[in-house]
């Protein structure tokens, strides 16, 4: 190898290596590319020469000799004789040092690099162990931050559950205080002094207050709950104001000096979202505005906006809301201190239940105000309720189905004859689901599953068909019953329609397809096993569904016989009774192979000891208390028992292991 700094005509390194081997077969091919070596190397020329600003390579079988020259970079200081010179006596002196110097040398600079990665080993190790301690500490702020959310999650559940209840049971002593001061005040039973009149109109106007208050924390439990029922349906803005009009005429009977004024709706369309939640939105805010303007005007209007929502705007030129505390009044119980506090006590509920009442809308509320200058609250809400799609003239929204009672999805345009069909299913295992036109349809078959279709043929100057197709896209396999005045039985098979039925339709004729169709297996059976007579009543009562026959029994030997006589489908069973406990009755079943797989539900007062907990669970015997069924609304447990317990009328016949 022969180094040579080249410093004329510009300073370059060029680098000569020669050999006196074999020469390189296929240097072409290397040179351009075209090389695929076995053991993957080969590469190294192309490479060279490419890093190189000048390369030429001769060989032969004498030899291979490479000229290689590189450029210096022009920022480097230039190079002259007696550099060049200094530089080779350089190089000679460590080309003249022996081995073992040259060993000693690499040796030590191997030692060092030693030390410098076993320096940088420790400092790493050390790091790793700092991120250990802080994953650590982040992993545990993650399960507090857990913890803390679990336990407002629950607190929030309990504050609402206590509002809802305490509430309701408040409701019915106001009303009767209501109610018995006016019987005083109206002197149903004799005069009343001056004072005790004032006492009377002071427990009256209390009770009102108290009332007031009561009303707002049940609306607003049910809001945070999501119990909240939307009524969406079509309605005018202006038809709302005047009934906002009528609403609100006592208080300005009481505030004499104030102007209501509602300008009129231009431009505003038909709304389609829940009248009576926007009604309650604006009454709020327009009795607030009367309230806390001493004298002037209250002005409420409308408009539409291009993103589809509309805008109601009450305006006031009251005392107005200082910048600062624009966020405090839509906190539950903030009320500002103010002059006219005395006089116009509130709940503080009102604003914060208007905010949420928005939001459930899909809208939401905003405020411009300043202190001594009145106040304006924008309410914006979609002119169509987002949870309805459909366009609004399309009708109300069909109900959700019940679980207990299969769905039938009936597309029919004339009413008599929709009308006609719920009236054939109202008693029995199915659920009659109206809608009018294909838009309706379309809506409820994107959110529920129905158990079969009932399809006019010709609805207007359309076809169900194209209907049909996209439904059975959504949800395959739904059976569907076509009908029609005339006989369409061959285009219905052509469409995929699995049965035609030529109306006027019978309603034997309807009941007896429907079950061909879904394969409905009739009415269940259900034995209840009590020997107290008032809970098989209520149980009774409570399981009033028309797929469902009550039989009962008041002993285990009444239960045992009615087993032989009739055969239910699942037994509802005290464990208090007279004869012979519960629990011996269950454990006789379960030791029987024709009831071992019977589904057995205890409903019983009875407190139960670990012990028997246990032995009912390995005894496949769901538990529901006594006490815990109190009205009709709640009988939702025994419902969902049958459903998993195959007792539902959607499900043919039970599994072995329900």
């Amino acid at each position: 190898m022969d180094f040579s700094l080249i410093l004329e005509p510009q300073q370059s390194l060029q680098v000569e290596v020669s050999d006196t081997g074999s020469g390189i077969l296929m240097l072409d091919e290397i040179l351009e590319g075209r090389y695929r070596s076995e053991t993957g190397m080969g590469m190294g020329i192309i490479g060279t020469k490419r890093l190189m600003d000048h390369f030429h390579i001769e060989t032969s079988p004498a030899g291979t000799t490479v000229r290689m020259t590189k450029l210096l970079p022009p920022f480097r200081r230039t190079w002259t004789q007696h550099s060049a010179r200094e530089l080779s006596r350089k190089l000679q002196s460590q080309i003249s040092r022996n081995p073992f110097e040259e060993v000693e040398q690499q040796n030590r600079e191997l030692m060092n690099t030693l030390q410098e990665l076993r320096s940088r080993q420790e400092e790493l190790e050390m790091l790793n162990r700092e991120l250990e301690d802080t994953n650590r500490g982040v992993v545990a702020l993650y399960a507090e931050l857990d913890e803390r959310a679990d336990y407002l999650r629950r607190a929030s559940e309990l504050k609402t559950r206590f509002l809802s209840n305490v509430s309701h049971e408040f409701r019915t002593p106001l009303n009767s205080i209501i109610s018995l001061a006016g019987l005083l005040l109206d002197r149903i039973d004799g005069e009343l002094t001056a004072e005790q009149t004032k006492q009377v109109r002071y427990i009256q106007s209390s009770a009102r207050e108290l009332q007031e208050l009561v009303n707002d924390l049940l609306d607003l439990a049910k809001v945070e709950a999501g119990k909240i029922r939307m009524r969406p349906k079509r309605f005018e803005v202006n038809e709302l104001f005047s009934a906002l009009k009528g609403m609100l005429k006592p208080l300005l009977a009481e505030n004499t000096s104030v102007n209501l004024l509602f300008e009129d709706p231009e431009g505003v369309p038909p709304l389609h979202t829940d009248e009576g939640k926007v009604s309650q939105i604006l009454r709020n805010l327009i009795s607030n505005a009367i309230k806390f303007t001493p004298r002037g005007s209250v002005t409420v209007s409308a408009s539409m906006q291009s993103s589809g929502t509309v805008e109601f705007r009450v305006a006031d030129t009251g005392i107005g809301i200082a910048p600062e505390h624009h966020e405090t009044i839509f906190r539950e119980f903030s009320q500002l201190e103010n002059p006219l506090q005395e006089r116009y006590r509130g709940t503080g509920l009102g604003l914060p239940l208007c905010r949420n009442l928005a939001k459930l809308l899909g809208g939401e509320i905003s405020l411009e105000s300043e202190l001594g200058n009145g106040s304006t609250f924008f309410v914006k809400i979609p002119a169509v309720y987002v949870g309805e799609l459909f366009q609004p003239d399309s009708g109300e929204m069909p109900p959700a189905p019940e679980f207990h009672r299969a769905p039938v999805l009936i597309l029919e345009d004339d009413l008599e004859t929709a009308n006609l069909y719920e009236f054939y299913l109202r008693n029995s295992e199915f659920q009659a689901i109206l809608t009018s036109n294909i838009a309706q349809a379309e809506v409820w078959t994107a959110r529920h599953a129905p158990k079969v279709l009932l399809l006019d043929v010709y609805l207007e100057d359309d076809r169900c068909w194209d209907f049909l197709s996209r439904v059975r896209q959504r949800w395959p396999g739904i059976p569907s019953i076509a009908t029609s005045v005339c006989d369409e039985s061959a285009s219905a098979r052509r469409n995929g329609a699995d049965a035609f039925l030529l109306k006027p339709v019978a309603k034997e004729a309807l009941l007896q397809e429907l079950r061909r169709q879904t394969a409905q297996s009739g009415t269940r059976r259900i034995l209840v096993v009590d020997d107290n007579e008032i809970s098989r009543y209520i149980l009774r009562d409570l399981l009033d569904q028309p797929w469902l026959e009550i039989l009962e029994a008041s002993s285990a030997k009444e239960a045992l016989v009615s087993l032989r006589e009739n055969a239910p489908n699942a037994i509802i069973l005290d464990l208090l009774m007279s004869d012979v406990s519960g629990l011996d009755l269950l454990r006789q079943l379960r030791a029987q192979r024709a009831t071992e797989n019977l589904p057995v539900l205890v409903y019983t007062s009875k407190e139960l000891t670990e012990t028997e907990l246990s032995e009912l669970g390995k005894l496949n015997a769901p538990i529901i208390k006594k006490g815990e069924i109190t009205s009709r609304l709640s009988a939702q447990p025994f419902l969902d028992w049958m459903k998993c317990a195959g007792m539902s009328p959607e499900i043919a016949v039970p599994g072995p292991n329900a």
